[in-house]
């Protein structure tokens, strides 16, 4: 028996151990590839989390320090997401994390985090690889909500060998485009950096039930190797949101708008340079204390190069959803969604995709959990190339976690996602499952 495998063992007996006691529930990760459980999700900046941190941590005089480590023993039974002779693995995936704020004045904060991954497989080690990120912001908070925030996120990153899917794994988790290698197709290992920054302003609320914010981000995305340079790009995004209260109903509503402009750095791949505009209209219903009704829509378009032989677009997203609180520690939140969404190729072969799922979720004193059960469907506009068929997918997915925390300075977790997906064409089906226990310290 290999080392892994005694290490998953000797997890599973503690985590069952551990269960035995009275539990309750956690932060939520909603990926349908465990290996997307990482960065992202985790370093999104939050102002009440960074003054927690100013109060309840260790302390170096005013300065906030939360070093933190998670360990989780995997098993995947395709971890290249083949749609046939899938190949099976266990790893081990070390989290190692560094947060630091710093108050410079009353008006004035600062923090800084580092997250390292580092992925060690039994068997497949074409697949061990370290992941790391660089975050730091300097925010500024004023009387009457009117705050401004710089950042700046640099990552250094491996996408593993592994068939290439679209809203799956590491191209999702990274916001890449499918097209720039293709969906449903085998890719090597890629190393790549991607820095991302960006500067957001909340105007100062000067009429009663009004919110008022401008963003802009900029994402540059650079391949090390000579195989992928023709895929570097440049994004610029500019966006602009308004939000009204209604405080009788109580309605919320928000709209503005999103342009960005994409910019790819090969001369080769300049006719894939490319126009977004977005105009998001989100409208949310709080029809009573357990009750709330939500509403997303999204209306873009994309605009080429004359020269350019991709074929402009025009989309739309409308979701839908309700969630209901069942009682002070649970919910339950059903939502469906349904699409015209653009894959950029020569013709520009649109499809719609329709999604709908329920999810639970619970969450104790020491026990948090949810369980996502969902189905989607893609259906392209067109045939696709010259085989005269048209790509129809269906895919069921279920995501199962439950975190035990019996005290603040440690947890325990239990992590089950299920994929299956049947394509038109034999390359994009695919079926996986993957288990996860981990634990985690957090000081």
């Amino acid at each position: 028996m290999g080392v892994k495998y005694l290490r998953f063992i000797l997890l599973l007996v503690f985590f069952s151990a551990a269960y035995r006691y009275p539990c309750g529930l956690s932060e939520e990760i909603d990926v349908d590839n465990y290996e997307m459980n990482g960065l992202s999700a985790a370093s999104k900046f939050n102002i009440m989390d960074e003054l927690s941190l100013l109060y309840n941590d260790i302390h170096i005089g005013p300065v906030g320090i939360k070093p933190s480590y998670q360990v989780n023993e995997i098993y995947d039974d395709n971890v290249y997401d083949a749609a046939e002779e899938e190949v099976s693995d266990l790893y081990t995936l070390h989290r190692p994390s560094l947060l630091i704020a710093a108050p410079f004045s009353d008006y004035l904060l600062s923090h800084f985090k580092y997250d390292v991954e580092i992925y060690d497989y039994e068997h497949e080690q074409e697949r061990d690889r370290v992941n790391q990120s660089w975050e730091g912001s300097l925010g500024f908070y004023f009387a009457n909500d009117f705050s401004f925030v710089l950042s700046d996120r640099f990552r250094k990153y491996v996408i593993p060998p592994g068939v290439q899917r679209r809203f799956f794994g590491d191209i999702d988790e990274l916001d890449i485009p499918v097209e720039d290698q293709g969906p449903n197709v085998f890719v090597g290992r890629r190393d790549l950096t991607t820095n991302f920054a960006s500067f957001e302003m909340d105007f100062p609320d000067f009429f009663p039930n009004v919110d008022f914010l401008i963003r802009y981000n900029n994402q540059d995305v650079s391949y090390q190797k000579d195989e992928f340079k023709s895929d570097d790009y440049n994004l610029d995004t500019l966006g602009a949101i308004i939000e009204y209260n209604y405080p009788f109903l109580p309605v919320k509503v928000s709209s503005g708008f999103v342009y960005s402009i994409q910019r790819y750095d090969a001369e080769t791949s300049k006719n894939r340079d490319n126009y977004k505009n977005d105009i998001p209209l989100n409208i949310s219903w709080t029809i009573n204390q357990k009750n709330e009704i939500y509403l997303n829509t999204n209306y873009r378009t994309s605009k080429y190069k004359k020269q350019s032989n991709i074929e402009n677009f025009e989309g739309w997203d409308v979701v839908l959803g309700d969630r209901y609180l069942i009682n002070p520690v649970s919910s339950i939140e059903i939502y469906g969604e349904r699409s015209l969404k653009e894959q950029r190729q020569a013709n520009n072969n649109s499809y719609f995709y329709t999604k709908v799922g329920i999810k639970y979720i619970n969450q104790h004193d020491r026990i948090d959990g949810y369980l996502d059960v969902y189905y989607w469907n893609m259906r392209f506009a067109e045939s696709t190339g010259t085989s005269g068929v048209v790509e129809d997918v269906d895919s069921f997915h279920v995501h199962l976690n439950v975190k035990y925390r019996p005290q603040k300075w440690w947890f325990a977790e239990f992590d089950y996602s299920y994929a299956n997906r049947d394509n038109t064409f034999d390359s994009g089906d695919l079926l996986k499952n993957a288990v996860s226990l981990g634990l985690g310290l957090t000081f």
